[in-house]
């Protein structure tokens, strides 16, 4: 695990930032492998998360340089939690068991039928089908009456995992002690499971069809017919999409609010297996007959590229992202093998980067400016003046994003139409643009080096493509300028998506309660000085914004994220104003506690009427340690509760960590959850309007590179879903 996570340190430098730089290395997109780890052994399966990796062969469980997780000889499918703490193994007829991936041969876990005999007695198994000698076995045993465990998986968060039986059934298990929570009882058996990111929806390949189940009521959301037998289905992670590929040769995806199919891909060849989505959304790969890899565009429907593997041996590919540094690989498998690839030279999305960007600045330019009067506000910010500024945002950011695109596309000068005397400047992938040229002066333009473009302004298209929207073309053989002006006709795509549309209205609603909610801080802040208990060195802030999203019903809702964040930037006043060296009780953080006061004196106040009874919020809290190292053990007294194995994230990857009694607190990370922990202990216990709401808590966790206590500090986010009317 530690090499693996050695390799994963930034390769390229390449972030995905607006910088003009960007492009230089998108000239040519290409996958590259770039490590690969041999085995003695031959693979017939794989699964991953980002630091760590395991495989099957022959029955066998192993992770890199063939070391045996356990000792088994029999396991047909694995899946690895999220977290990367542990694996589930499906052995033939017997029970799921879950085993530790970190100490040999240690099961954790084994899950066995909770219901009474008679709850299942006469329940006749479903007729079903699974490919190769391991689904021989399971419809051997669901031939003799025995209940056997189909397919599985694993929630995206690590909270839940799914497995479905030879009775039709999907069973919903908690991952803290593996124990059932649901029963689905579907009309055929799911031989293949996904779980959408959001947590809306388990996908189920059930034959030739795809059953869409609601994972919060556990009702049939959609079951759409496909025209060959279901091999399996997967989710982009943003969740607006799924992938399927099935029998007769075809990668289907869908769109998961409306569940339409968007696009077919039947023209690829040979048997698909294994789809996986690029984290942003715009590829997808698919392996092709076991011997090579198709990344197929999304955007633009045409393949990206395609890995020949001969002679073959391949069982999947998976995309993968290490979030610290937005490195992007992808993960397959040889014969005896398992390959990583630099995925990194992929261009990026460009609009998600884009509509990223811009919604940014339209969320500070709604805002009231000091000193702005109404009547000025008024006249600055409008629906016809958003539009404008909007397309103004849009097109600064796709220049920025595009760079000098024009210097390495090699323009050409094209055909002359003299009827409406208009001359082509054609480039190697910019789309062509056409000048007005007398005709007196088309023989000027005899060569493309002799041509000087400036002030270009860039727009993006539907296929993420940049096209000039604005260029002015200088003729340095006479030196005449020409100006190609396409701004205002050329169509704004991402601009136009009713999906992001936030109305007026309410962002400015949500504008004018970040001010009441600075006027809360403040008055926070005076009272604690006035107690003496914090200075100046200790900065809150606090931030209002509306985001779009989409339903598990497919209705567009608006959310509302409401954040709080303090640190002390004077580490000489850390210890007395925050928490001291080693100390995570939030009581003792003058800090943290005047952030819970803000917390607790907003959702008690104004913004109560957001938290309506059953309304759901998700709650993020960021807990951070400084480098100074931990010597020796710091008791903890499991006052905030005990986590083993606990989801959080670090450095935005998903990982796992245990804080008991017995445990205490050796590591920075430990002690950055518990400074979160407590922040959670905090709001259950006092901010009463959070009572009656379903609340769902995720951690975070910062250890900075840097020793002293300016940087412990913490920051809370919540996002109440479906804030807003829609009208």
């Amino acid at each position: 695990m530690d090499e693996m996570k050695m390799w994963f340190r930034p390769i390229k430098g390449i972030t995905l930032c607006f910088a003009a730089a960007l492009f230089c290395s998108q000239a040519m997109a290409q996958v590259e492998a770039k490590r690969s780890f041999s085995s003695a052994k031959r693979i017939t399966a794989f699964d991953n998360t980002t630091f760590c990796t395991a495989f099957l062969s022959d029955g066998a469980l192993l992770t890199i340089r063939d070391i045996p997780i356990v000792d088994l000889r029999d396991v047909d499918k694995v899946a690895f939690n999220p977290t990367g703490s542990s694996l589930a193994l499906m052995r033939g007829k017997k029970a799921v068991s879950i085993y530790s991936f970190r100490d040999r041969n240690k099961k954790l876990f084994e899950l066995k039928e909770q219901r009474k005999s008679k709850e299942l007695k006469g329940r006749k198994n479903l007729d079903f089908h699974v490919a190769g000698p391991a689904g021989a076995e399971l419809m051997k045993n669901a031939s003799k009456g025995d209940i056997v465990s189909v397919a599985m998986c694993y929630g995206a968060d690590a909270r839940n995992f799914i497995v479905s039986n030879s009775l039709g059934e999907i069973i919903i298990y908690d991952t803290k002690e593996y124990l059932p929570q649901a029963y689905i009882q579907g009309k055929s058996v799911a031989t293949s499971l996904s779980m959408s990111p959001n947590n809306y929806f388990i996908a189920a390949g059930t034959g030739k069809n795809i059953d869409i189940w609601n994972f919060q009521t556990k009702e049939l959301r959609k079951s759409i017919p496909m025209p060959a037998e279901v091999t399996e289905v997967v989710f982009s992670t943003d969740a607006s999409q799924m992938a399927a590929v099935t029998t007769d040769k075809r990668l289907t995806i869908f769109d998961t609010k409306t569940w339409d199919k968007i696009d077919i891909f039947d023209k690829i060849g040979g048997t698909l297996t294994s789809p996986s989505f690029h984290p942003e959304g715009k590829y997808i790969s698919v392996v092709k007959d076991g011997n090579s890899i198709v990344i197929m565009n999304l955007k633009n429907s045409v393949p990206e590229q395609t890995l020949n593997e001969n002679p073959g041996g391949i069982t999947a590919s998976r995309f993968f992202v290490n979030k610290q540094t937005n490195d992007v690989f992808m993960l397959s498998n040889r014969a005896k093998e398992l390959v990583f690839w630099d995925a990194n030279g992929l261009n990026p999305f460009f609009g998600k980067l884009m509509g990223k960007e811009v919604d940014a600045k339209m969320n500070e330019w709604v805002k009231m400016m000091q000193g702005e009067s109404l009547e000025d506000y008024a006249i600055r910010v409008n629906d016809e003046t958003r539009l404008k500024q909007q397309q103004l945002f849009a097109q600064e950011v796709a220049t920025e994003l595009a760079g000098d695109r024009i210097s390495i596309d090699n323009p050409f000068v094209g055909d002359y139409d003299a009827s409406k005397n208009m001359l082509n400047i054609g480039f190697n992938a910019l789309p062509a643009i056409a000048l007005e040229v007398p005709a007196g002066e088309v023989g000027d333009f005899k060569d493309a080096k002799n041509l000087k473009f400036d002030n270009a302004v860039y727009v993006l298209n539907d296929k993420d493509e940049f096209e000039l929207a604005y260029v002015e073309v200088r003729n340095e053989t006479t030196n005449k300028v020409y100006i190609y002006d396409n701004i205002g006709r050329t169509k704004l795509t991402a601009l136009e998506a009713d999906d992001n549309f936030v109305p007026l209205e309410i962002m400015q609603q949500a504008s004018r309660e970040e001010i009441q909610l600075k006027e809360i801080k403040e008055a926070v802040i005076e009272e604690k000085k006035q107690d003496k208990l914090i200075t100046e060195n200790t900065q809150i802030d606090v931030k209002t914004e509306v985001v779009p999203g989409v339903d598990a019903d497919g209705n567009k809702i608006l959310n509302y994220k409401v954040g709080y964040q303090y640190e002390v930037i004077n580490k000489e006043f850390s210890a007395k104003e925050d928490f001291p060296s080693g100390g995570y009780k939030i009581e003792r953080s003058n800090a943290a506690m005047s952030l819970m006061k803000i917390i607790k004196n907003a959702f008690e106040g104004d913004f109560a009427k957001y938290l309506s009874e059953g309304k759901q919020v998700k709650v993020i809290i960021t807990g951070s340690a400084d480098a100074s190292p931990i010597r020796g053990r710091i008791a903890y007294n499991g006052q905030y509760g005990e986590f083993t194995d606990e989801p959080y994230y670090k450095d935005g990857n998903l990982d796992n960590i245990t804080v008991t009694k017995a445990s205490g607190i050796t590591t920075n990370e430990q002690l950055a959850l518990m400074r979160a922990a407590g922040v959670k202990d905090y709001i259950e216990k006092n901010v009463t309007t959070l009572d009656n709401t379903k609340n769902e808590y995720e951690y975070h966790v910062e250890v900075a590179k840097e020793r002293g206590g300016e940087f412990r500090k913490i920051n809370v986010e919540f996002v109440i879903m479906n804030a807003f009317p829609v009208k």
